[in-house]
């Protein structure tokens, strides 16, 4: 039977923490260089912090939507952005090794960027539908393409810590709300189904 003295504990606990210190540099890094608050402590920091730069990334994409459409606001479905927050979260939550941390940051995240046009019932009703959405495509292998092309250009925007890379992640979340919102149009040009706003560009609701 081994025994751990009581300076081992210490020594084991100290270099557990500086592992997990060191696998989410990236994220701490990516985050303080943009300004944005990084937990040091507490029981749902490293949630709070994978949200953090998941609504960092999908809500400057939200902004960029509504200058390139300000004439014409973007249609689109709330569970797109869900499942864009969702995707991202997972994505970052590989890159610092947490992978079970993705749902609540997820969740998080989501009602974050909802929250403020719908209301917190109704946001949090949203991303709990979009995380099991997430999850069952997850589980079938049926995601859609170009959100995994967001979540990988996420983790490699964090990785990188680079501008480039991070807009890139916002030129592809625009691209995949733009391409919906000219779906929407085409598919019912006469019929406005019920809409509120995301970060001030007007997405409509699925009514199927």
């Amino acid at each position: 039977m081994t025994v751990i003295i009581p300076s081992e504990r210490i020594a084991l606990r100290w270099n557990g923490a500086l592992q997990a210190r060191l696998r989410q540099a990236p994220l701490e890094a990516y985050l303080r260089s943009r300004g944005q608050k990084w937990a040091l402590s507490g029981d749902a920091r490293l949630t709070d912090n994978l949200a953090c730069a998941t609504i960092y990334l999908v809500k400057a994409a939200l902004n960029e939507c509504i200058e390139q459409h300000r004439d014409s606001p973007a249609v689109s479905q709330h569970s797109t952005v869900g499942q864009i927050a969702c995707a991202v979260s997972s994505s970052l939550a590989l890159l610092i090794q947490e992978p079970a941390q993705w749902r609540t940051a997820a969740l998080v995240s989501t009602a974050r960027l909802l929250e403020k046009q719908i209301g917190l019932s109704a946001a949090a009703h949203g991303a709990a539908a979009a995380a099991r959405e997430y999850s069952a495509g997850v589980n079938r292998g049926s995601q859609d393409v170009e959100v995994v092309r967001i979540a990988q250009a996420a983790r490699g925007a964090v990785e990188t810590n680079e501008e480039a890379d991070t807009a890139n992640v916002v030129r592809l979340i625009v691209q995949l709300l733009s391409s919906m919102s000219a779906q929407a149009s085409v598919d019912a040009p006469d019929a406005a189904a019920p809409s509120c706003d995301v970060g001030g560009a007007a997405f409509r609701s699925s009514t199927t």
